[in-house]
């Protein structure tokens, strides 16, 4: 199976809350998790250039590719969705906003309209105490990373 690319963004605020995206496997409405904003590169395209524009598609924030920080990681993960195995190879980057997201403004697929559920600011806190399957298991060391605006040299690997 070959590795779908993708680009996913840790989207902080001022209060250094993080933006997560709550989604659910079409065919069992019951599997649900959260994760960052991102999805899969087009042709062509760099990690931060993927990044930008699924973030702008998600949520209506803009930003430059140049404007993003990092890449901070990478992650390897095979997963299913709807009855298919994916196997993603992800970059994650960061950035931090101070606009409101209008969601109105964001342009969604056919499939992200059904599987997103909903959208939320997550403290830490609300992190740490939370039961909810929340991807990636790494989320507050790569907030902790882009609130420091700590790049590594190489993106740091994480499950």
């Amino acid at each position: 199976m070959k590795p779908r690319k993708a680009s996913r963004v840790v989207l902080l605020n001022e209060r250094d809350e993080v933006l997560l995206i709550r989604a659910q496997d079409l065919l069992t409405p019951t599997h649900q998790w959260w994760m960052t904003c991102g999805g899969g590169s087009e042709m062509g395209e760099t990690p931060a250039q993927t990044a930008a524009r699924e973030l702008a598609e998600e949520t209506g924030l803009e930003c430059e590719p140049g404007e993003l920080i990092g890449p901070l990681a990478i992650r390897d993960e095979i997963f299913e969705f709807t009855e298919k195995s994916l196997h993603q190879h992800e970059t994650y980057f960061a950035f931090r906003t101070s606009e409101d997201i209008e969601l109105e403004d964001a342009v969604w697929t056919d499939i992200e309209k059904r599987s997103l559920l909903e959208f939320r600011w997550w403290s830490r806190e609300e992190l740490l105490r939370t039961t909810e399957t929340i991807y990636p298991k790494n989320l507050i060391s790569l907030m902790d990373m882009a609130m420091a605006g700590a790049v590594p040299e190489v993106p740091v690997v994480i499950d």
